[in-house]
């Protein structure tokens, strides 16, 4: 294949993912008002847990933090040296925006990824 039919080829697979992302989009919202009908049609059932010919469906909660004051927890972490609270990723823009001034991070060095882009015209 030359580099024109690779383009064309490209498009094309971009072309079929973005429909595809499209119709996810579509399902993911028919489902979450399904889940949000039948959350109240067990609720007002008084039900945790039912079932029919094809599925069982019951209700399972789950307790996420919401962090209120960001200075609080992280007052809290610093003075008890508990860092488990955090999830161990960096922020690509701002160590990039870092480097870019000139700065260095213990610890961190840049690695590069290279991809293509393209747009349709």
């Amino acid at each position: 294949m030359n580099i024109n039919e690779l383009i064309e080829q490209r498009v094309n697979i971009k072309s079929q993912i973005d429909e595809l992302r499209a119709q996810e989009k579509d399902l993911q919202e028919q489902l979450r008002a399904n889940e949000s009908i039948l959350l109240k049609e067990l609720d007002t059932q008084g039900l945790s847990r039912t079932a029919n010919d094809i599925a069982t469906v019951s209700i399972s909660e789950t307790t996420v933090p919401e962090v209120t004051d960001w200075n609080e927890i992280d007052n809290h972490a610093i003075a008890t040296g508990d860092m488990s609270f955090y999830q161990r990723r960096l922020s690509a823009k701002t160590c990039n925006e870092y480097w870019q001034l000139g700065g260095t991070i213990p610890g961190v060095q840049p690695r590069t990824f290279r991809k293509i882009n393209m747009r349709k015209l």
